[in-house]
């Protein structure tokens, strides 16, 4: 089946097809139905790339192929390396209902790189939702005949918090609040954008606002952040757009804000 790989913020390469293969062996299938988890693990290397992962699974272990799906590098890049209806070898028993994920490291002296630990977020966010049976995140040694194997060798327990907080913040990200709109102020000319009240706080355009002030905006790709002036915002995206708190928004400009509630202004100075 050919899924859709293509996951917002991370960089996917496809190595399916080129990676080293044994000659006559192949692994068994299984409907994607049957992915129960996802298995993460970690190389055991402090070094290491799906090519060689996968000469020495072929041809030390005798293996069909790579043992894993998916290999993700210490710079956040993910390789996809198996089909995943591919049953490979890598959780035993509960290989038929696992999906592997290995982090390129030895995390017994290591540690994952954020990028590491934003791409696996990522990732199982991504395949979750096309494989919705999918539904545990466990590490190796988490699987029924493996409690003695110091695999991934980071602590699950923190990696899924921080999954549910990543998910959480993804969700808060596209949410759409209740909006009352508001119009806006420059130095007394109204600009041709518009706000909105949510909750009782003013919510203005970053990006409009921003540029109206003479302020640099940065998108940051990997954590879903804007920043303005070098200065991250608690902002909302609505619909690909950032909207930040007024108050907030002008302390990183360094203008002033007033807030005219019967008319519904947000008056900013200063420019």
């Amino acid at each position: 089946m050919n899924m859709n790989m293509t996951i917002p913020g991370a960089v996917v390469k496809d190595v399916r097809a080129s990676l080293p293969r044994h000659k006559t062996l192949k692994y068994g299938r299984r409907k994607l139905t049957d992915i129960r988890s996802a298995a993460m693990h970690h190389s055991a290397t402090k070094s290491g790339s799906p090519e060689a992962f996968a000469g020495y699974h072929v041809n030390t272990n005798g293996w069909p192929g790579i043992a894993y799906h998916f290999v993700v590098q210490k710079d956040g890049t993910i390789y996809w390396c198996n089909d995943l209806e591919a049953i490979s070898y890598h959780v035993g028993n509960s290989n038929r209902h696992a999906l592997g994920i290995c982090l390129v490291g030895d995390f017994r002296t290591q540690k994952p790189t954020l990028a590491q630990l934003d791409a696996a977020h990522r990732l199982i966010q991504h395949l979750q939702v096309q494989i919705p049976s999918m539904k545990q995140v466990l590490g190796h040694q988490e699987y029924p005949g493996y409690a003695w194997k110091d695999c991934p060798a980071f602590p699950m327990i923190k990696f899924r918090s921080d999954y549910s907080q990543f998910l959480q913040k993804a969700v808060d990200k596209v949410k759409t609040p209740i909006q009352v709109p508001v119009a806006i102020s420059m130095n007394g000319s109204m600009l041709s954008v518009s706000g909105f009240l949510q909750e009782g706080v003013s919510m203005l355009p970053v990006r409009a606002v921003a540029n109206a002030a003479g302020g640099k905006v940065e998108w940051i790709e990997q954590t879903m952040d804007v920043r303005v002036n070098g200065k991250d915002l608690n902002e909302k995206v609505i619909s690909g757009s950032a909207y930040a708190p007024a108050r907030e928004l002008a302390a990183v400009l360094g203008i002033q804000v007033e807030w005219d509630d019967p008319n519904k202004i947000v008056k900013l100075r200063g420019v």
